[in-house]
């Protein structure tokens, strides 16, 4: 069985976008072996292929020289970063790679001028696919997630929060930049409509209303898979639990504010995904929502009508969860909305790609298109008055 290596270290949602790359190379039969950053160790059995844990200038040669006794016949660089391009050196074997934004527009970003306007409107899972010559395969993005997995979340979720499974909507309102994050104003009307929000992120603060559960700061990475898939939906900013979200084929609610789906981190279309996104023209005015203070002195991508959209998002999720219907991420059949556990009637084993064998051994270290692209956009007003120079 031939044998290459994907190189894609970090961010979490980038990883979950290079999935459907991972199983497309291993549907024509190739061993994948996956190198990631070890902060995302806990996700390395989720993932199709045999995961190696690096991604630092640091052990570099070592992680080569492993790799290289694999004998690969080429290296897909999906990271495009220097601690990459070296270890695709030291592996030496042929590399296909992904190439980062041009530079004019890497430079408009660094100047901050705005709105930012990508040439390759290319969705990056898309690019991803197009490396590693596979470009015509319809994305599967699935993760690979056991019953036992299932059970240790279900078991979480009832020890903590006293929750059954399929009872409850997963909220997450934070993200790493604060042009992500939702406005104050935006989870209240969220938490007033979508019926039992539980909330997660990694700050447990500021307190929450009574109608919600608190999961902030409680819920463990190697977890947060299982207790996705049992939830009956997810409402995301822009930023990795999206992705993840999307990944277990759960209905999945993406809130892009200061960023914007065209720079092509959308979630992978499915029925299951609803982006939403305001259409000005001022945004995008960051690559990733660095800016803490709005250019323009509107907050306009912020400004939403969020009573209006809260209920859409309801009703949204409400349909995307009925059993009957739309197909999760990845799946073939549709036939089963919510996953199994112990107890209940599985499904006969689906058969794991060739390369699917979780992390590697312990000598192998420890273990975004235009809105309509991606599911049902939402349709918001025009901005109020006049922007302020």
């Amino acid at each position: 069985m031939p044998v290459e290596v994907l190189l894609r270290f970090t961010a979490m949602g980038d990883l979950l976008l290079a999935i459907p790359t991972a199983r497309a190379l291993a549907a024509r039969g190739v061993e994948v072996h996956w190198v990631i950053h070890r902060r995302w160790g806990a996700l390395a059995p989720f993932l199709p292929a045999t995961v190696h844990l690096g991604g630092e200038a640091e052990g570099s040669l070592r992680l080569a020289r492993r790799l290289r006794r694999r004998n690969p016949r080429r290296v897909l660089d999906l990271q495009g970063k220097p601690v990459s391009r070296l270890l695709s050196c030291l592996i030496g074997a042929p590399v296909a790679r992904y190439g980062k934004r041009p530079w004019d527009e890497q430079w408009q970003a660094l100047r901050g001028r705005y709105p930012l306007r990508p040439t390759d409107d290319r969705p990056v899972w898309r690019r991803y696919l197009d490396v590693a010559g596979v470009g015509g395969e319809a994305p599967d993005g699935r993760l690979d997630l056991s019953a036992a997995r299932l059970a240790a979340a279900a078991a979480f979720l009832r020890d903590e929060l006293g929750l059954a499974p399929h009872t409850f909507v997963l909220v997450h309102p934070g993200a790493s930049h604060p042009g992500k994050a939702l406005p104050a104003e935006a989870m209240a009307a969220l938490l007033r409509t979508i019926p039992d929000p539980v909330v997660m992120g990694d700050r447990p603060e500021p307190p929450l209303p009574a109608v919600a559960r608190d999961l902030r700061g409680r819920l463990p990475l190697g977890l947060l898979p299982g207790v996705m898939a049992l939830s009956r939906g997810v409402v995301s900013t822009d930023s990795g639990p999206m992705h993840l979200a999307g990944a277990v084929g759960v209905p999945v609610a993406g809130l892009f504010l200061q960023t914007d789906p065209r720079l092509g981190f959308s979630p992978l279309p499915t029925p299951r995904t609803k982006v939403i996104s305001r259409d000005l023209p001022c945004k995008p005015c960051s690559l990733h929502g660095q800016r803490a203070v709005c250019p323009e002195g509107t907050w306009a991508c912020r400004e939403l009508p969020w009573e209006k959209v809260a209920a859409e998002i309801g009703e949204f999720l409400g349909r995307a969860s009925e059993p009957a219907g739309n197909t999760p991420t990845g799946s073939r059949t549709g036939k089963s909305r919510h996953p199994t556990l112990p107890g209940d009637r599985l499904p006969a084993n689906r058969e794991r790609p060739a390369g699917a064998r979780g992390t590697a051994g312990p000598d192998q270290a420890d273990a975004r298109p235009r809105p309509a692209a991606a599911g049902h956009a939402a349709s918001l007003p025009p901005p109020r008055g006049p922007r302020q120079p």
